[in-house]
């Protein structure tokens, strides 16, 4: 796109203002995020605990202070449980749309993309950064993905950016559709990234000079929708595309990069919402007095069992110099003279009550971490029918239900999404029939019908399970309702009962007829039984004619037939 000069400046000078600007603003917002963070990092995450403190690698300093590792490892446990229960086997499946649920051509393209995306993520790092995301998810409360269109042999390439490192903004929805970061180059590698010619004269200028061309600069990445009007929907270049990503150097004050994407890359969630604040509220936020209090006392506890395996010791004066603290060591004393013995003082402590206080806080942190739910399987001491385990996790996954369905909002659907759209530009899935592509809303064009995302973890099943139980302890209360009050089952609309339990369960899409295959054969089945009533009724007649016709003159005269 040209540049068109106004008033002395340029419109990508302008617009490298308003950046800078808008991501200076944004990062003042988030100031009081950061502390806390700090905070959470030093006792949950140390290996990021650089937010507001800056620390060298290698050097001490990360877990100098750290004594108690329940809430790390509860965090860990979160993190791999909902890797295990959301994103492992076949987790997610797209379908067509209602309107298209009785096409089993579409159902089988549907599949077959299934199929083919499976495949792509497990060639991409997806499930690295997805970890790394649900880590900073469980601590922070706040997290973000990036998913980029990759190079030949993999498609997907996935970036989780590092809390502190970025600030979001919301849409007047609730929706986050704007991240900003800032970050550092060398004058190398930003001629790498952005092309010399790009560069403005001061990092430019650092490029030629072999002292200065690992000097590092700030640049900022701001990912955000374009208002409509500054770009021709008409048009593909990345300028013009609905999404903008725009790069600009912080030391030039000016545009180094400006490209765009189709559809939103960015999925940042929140494990909890905090209010009206735009970032969100964690297990860790929860806890964080509970595991401060236990690291305390951890210390203590360790300070005080210190002191019971190395007491203090009372030495008399006369003996200074003489006492052996090695084990097995020999001190000889006056026994005539007072007071003349080595003895320990100050060693009594009441460890037991220490213990049970930090058993208490260890366990209050675990449940606020959710660590029974994933842990649950590990913790059955006796065989248990496939019934009873999905009983026991649909009563656990209830408390969860509310931050996994944030999940699926914020992260897995516009991901899934995302990918699909970048796997079909790609030439990565089978031709689509015709029944799968719509008109677009000027009618020149075509378009392909957006899929549903169906979530078939295990985590989704059991949530789904929940939902089953529920339908089947109604319909056993209703039961003897029903048989006194036949009627009172209009109330329910079981074609669609029956249906929403067969996908809870995940039972094969081939498997269920569709409905107008089930009308039909109810059709069948009802000109089946009125024929029958048919025959029967004329069987019946024919009989009584019959009878009829055989009856003596004085029954017929009875019947007035005569």
């Amino acid at each position: 796109m040209e540049t068109q000069e106004r008033g002395g400046r340029n419109d990508k000078d302008e617009k490298a203002e308003h950046l800078i600007g808008r991501y200076d603003n944004l990062k003042g917002d988030r100031g009081t995020w950061d502390t806390l963070w700090q905070h959470i990092a030093d006792y949950i995450q140390p290996r990021k605990s650089q937010i507001t403190t800056k620390k060298t690698e290698g050097v001490d300093g990360y877990t100098d202070d750290l004594y108690n590792l329940t809430a790390i490892r509860a965090n860990q446990i979160l993190a791999s449980g909902q890797m295990d229960y959301l994103f492992t086997g076949k987790w997610f499946s797209f379908e067509p749309s209602v309107e298209l649920e009785a096409d089993d051509v579409a159902k089988a393209w549907y599949r077959q993309c299934t199929d083919v995306t499976m495949r792509e993520l497990s060639r991409s790092n997806w499930n690295l950064e997805i970890h790394e995301m649900l880590l900073d998810r469980g601590a922070f409360g706040t997290a973000a993905i990036l998913c980029e269109e990759g190079r030949a042999g993999r498609l997907l390439a996935f970036h989780k950016f590092d809390v502190g490192t970025f600030v979001i903004s919301e849409d007047h929805e609730g929706n986050v559709d704007t991240l900003m970061r800032e970050f550092e180059l060398t004058a190398r590698q930003a001629k790498q990234k952005f092309g010399e010619q790009n560069l403005g004269p001061i990092v430019r200028k650092a490029c030629m000079d072999e002292q200065q061309m690992d000097k590092k600069f700030k640049f900022i990445h701001g990912i955000y929708p374009r208002e409509e009007g500054t770009y021709d929907p008409q048009k593909v270049d990345g300028v013009n595309r609905p999404i903008a990503s725009c790069y600009v150097s912080r030391d030039d004050r000016m545009v180094v990069k400006e490209d765009g994407y189709f559809e939103a890359p960015l999925a940042a969630s929140r494990f909890l919402k905090w209010g009206d604040s735009v970032y969100g509220y964690s297990p860790s936020i929860e806890a964080l007095p509970t595991i401060r209090q236990v690291n305390s006392l951890e210390k203590n506890w360790d300070a005080l069992t210190e002191i019971k395996a190395f007491p203090r010791i009372l030495i008399p004066d006369g003996m200074e110099g003489d006492v052996d603290l090695r084990a097995g060591g020999i001190t000889t004393f006056d026994p005539n003279a007072a007071n003349a013995l080595p003895r320990e003082w100050g060693t009594i402590g009441d460890d037991r009550t220490l213990g049970q206080r930090v058993q208490t806080k260890d366990q209050a942190i675990r449940e606020a971490y959710h660590v029974d739910l994933f842990m649950m399987l590990q913790q059955i001491e006796r065989q248990m029918t496939a019934y009873e385990v999905q009983q026991r996790l649909a009563e656990k996954v209830t408390a969860f239900s509310p931050t996994f369905y944030r999940l699926q909002t914020e992260v897995t659907n516009p991901l899934l999404m995302r990918i699909f759209s970048v796997l079909f530009r790609a030439g990565k899935f089978p031709p689509p029939p015709q029944s799968v592509m719509v008109v677009s809303p000027d009618g020149k064009s075509q378009a392909l019908a957006v899929p549903e995302v169906t979530l078939t973890s295990k985590l989704a099943m059991a949530i789904k399970a929940a939902e089953n139980n529920s339908f089947i302890q109604m319909m056993q209360i209703i039961a003897p309702i029903a048989q006194i009050q036949p009627d009172v089952m209009d109330n329910f609309d079981l074609d669609k009962a029956s249906r929403g339990i067969g996908r809870n369960l995940a039972i094969p899409v081939d498997w269920e007829r569709s409905a107008e295959d089930r009308d039909a054969m109810r059709e069948q089945r009802a000109q089946a039984a009125q024929q029958a009533q048919a025959l029967e009724t004329a069987r019946v007649g024919a009989k009584a004619a019959k009878d009829v016709s055989a009856a003596t003159p004085e029954i017929r005269k009875q019947m007035g037939l005569s």
